[in-house]
């Protein structure tokens, strides 16, 4: 009888793992992920801050946010502008994330030449999201 039971990080499958990421990317290609997190202030006061994590070849956005009154001031440019520093540095071309269909941030993502590739239909909380990618300059 199978059974499914809580893991722990030594129960992963880093043979079977190790021989997928081979017979995908190129034998002796390394996984990796780097996690980051930035923030933008000001007078010591938070404006804006932005999370995700670097794996082989892009940038992942999981999460940028400014506070209202700091909308429109370029800090989510720059904040991005950050992590894709990072991400260039460890070998990145690429960047994405995704955001609601019907949210203000759209405008903001098009604006900075970030392309609709996919979307995400009745997802968090039934709501419909798209995925956004864009080169890294």
């Amino acid at each position: 009888m199978i059974k499914i039971l809580k893991a722990a990080k030594k129960d992963a499958l880093d043979n079977d793992w190790r021989q997928l990421i081979d017979k995908h990317y190129g034998k002796g290609l390394p996984w990796w992920e780097k996690h980051y997190r930035y923030k933008a202030i000001e007078d010591g006061k938070l404006l804006g801050t932005i999370e995700g994590k670097v794996e082989p070849g892009c940038v992942n956005i999981n999460s940028l946010m400014t506070t209202e009154t700091a909308r429109g001031k370029g800090i989510g440019t720059r904040l991005i502008k950050k992590a894709e520093e990072l991400g260039k540095k460890l070998g990145a071309h690429r960047t994405w994330l995704f955001t609601g269909k019907d949210w203000q941030s759209n405008d903001f993502y098009k604006k900075l030449g970030f392309k609709i590739i996919g979307s995400l239909q009745d997802f968090y909380y039934h709501k419909d999201f798209v995925i956004y990618t864009r080169l890294i300059k």
